[in-house]
């Protein structure tokens, strides 16, 4: 039997059109923009940016979980996460994305432990390629 899911949150944004800003959860706003590197103003997050905060944000909240089921301790933990747009020629873009983990308190196999259970806790971790060392 599977178990059963239950939902603990839902986010929303919405991006308009000649707005300049996406709307998050009813707040105001976040500005974007495209970068200067792709003939944008460089004003405002672009997707890339937003998606390398949130890949970052949650593996590092899943391995401050999985550090702690396990018995690390999560002070001095860091996550920094990449995210590289491609362009495979008549507009096929793509993305792929990469993070760096620090867990100082944790070395050789109890690191690699406490790393991949986060994978398997982030709902993003499976995008990363390739995984974090």
């Amino acid at each position: 039997m599977a178990p059963t899911q239950q939902d603990l949150y839902t986010a929303q944004a919405r991006s308009l059109h000649g707005t300049g800003r996406v709307d998050v959860s009813g707040r105001a706003g976040l500005p974007v923009g495209a970068p200067s590197e792709l003939g944008g103003s460089g004003h405002g997050y672009d997707p890339e940016q937003l998606y390398a905060a949130a890949l970052a944000t949650c593996l590092h909240q899943a391995l401050v979980i999985a550090a702690t089921e396990t018995g690390v301790d999560p002070s001095g933990s860091e996550v920094t996460a990449r995210v590289r747009l491609s362009n495979g020629g008549a507009q096929h873009y793509r993305f792929d994305a990469t993070a760096d983990v620090s867990l100082p308190t944790a070395e050789g196999d109890r690191r690699s432990r406490v790393i991949e259970q986060a994978l398997r806790i982030c709902p993003l971790g499976d995008r990363l390629d390739p995984p974090p060392a």
